[in-house]
């Protein structure tokens, strides 16, 4: 029980340091660079914050239950929901550009057809 709650903490750590800190610098990046796009910061923070959260509440119920197999699945289970959460942000940024690039095309292809008007 006590490695599984000691291997679960280190590596939902790990995945907080090695993953969420890249992508949140990333999606920060991207968000500077493309002020137009509407990035949804606010449920990316709710959903980061949630499923470590979720993640912290699986490692605790790791303190209350004595089975070694339940606890290595809770232990298992908070690092996949640290994990899902960290990657969460990029899809939510994609997903915004992919929203605003929809919106910018058909403006683009009528700035393109009043071109063509004005030429012979």
């Amino acid at each position: 029980m006590w490695f599984a709650l000691g291997t679960g903490v280190v590596t939902t750590i790990i995945v907080a340091a090695v993953v969420l800190v890249p992508v949140a610098g990333l999606v920060a990046s991207a968000a500077a660079a493309a002020p137009f796009v509407d990035f949804p910061v606010t449920s990316m923070t709710v959903a980061v914050l949630g499923g470590y959260a979720l993640a912290a509440g699986f490692l605790a119920l790791i303190l209350r239950i004595r089975r070694g197999a339940l606890a290595w699945i809770c232990a298992v289970a908070a690092v996949i929901a640290a994990l899902v959460v960290s990657v969460y942000p990029l899809a939510a940024g994609a997903g915004a550009a992919a929203a605003e690039a929809g919106e910018a095309i058909p403006t683009i292809v009528d700035w393109v057809g009043r071109l063509q008007q004005l030429l012979p």
